[in-house]
């Protein structure tokens, strides 16, 4: 069926606590609170004067502002005003950027760069089970 049996056993035990059938919400992150009109100004103000991306755009208004949006929050004003798009290509995971192995030493990871008057410089760096490598 898909369910773990720790759930069926939460559920089970919900059901023998409150002598009813247990209601099943939406699964996932709640969405957060709706963005105010005041943000929505603060953005495009923003905007308007420095012309950047939405990460960049969340820094300036941290700094001229006082005032912390997440850079999601506003690429989401930015792309519901026209100003940004969406871009799939940017959302899927990147096959280099994650190295999860099922056996530790299965995996090697080598670097090496000439410095100048001294040679070669050689790093080898072991990723073991679970652990996680980002380029």
């Amino acid at each position: 069926m898909g369910v773990s049996q720790i759930w069926v056993k939460k559920l089970w035990r919900r059901y023998r606590i409150e002598q009813k059938i247990p209601d099943l919400r939406k699964p996932g992150r709640k969405p957060g609170p709706e963005i105010s009109d005041e943000e929505k100004i603060i953005i495009l103000r923003a905007r308007e004067e420095y012309k950047v991306c939405a990460f960049i755009l969340e820094q300036v208004i941290d700094v001229k502002y006082s005032v912390h949006i997440p850079h999601n929050r506003i690429h989401e004003v930015l792309k519901s005003m026209g100003l940004a798009r969406s871009e799939p290509r940017k959302q899927k995971q990147r096959k280099w950027i994650k190295y999860e192995r099922k056996y530790s030493n299965s995996l090697w990871h080598v670097d090496w760069k000439i410095l100048d008057g001294y040679g070669w410089l050689t790093a080898y760096d072991r990723l073991c089970e679970n652990s996680i490598g980002t380029r």
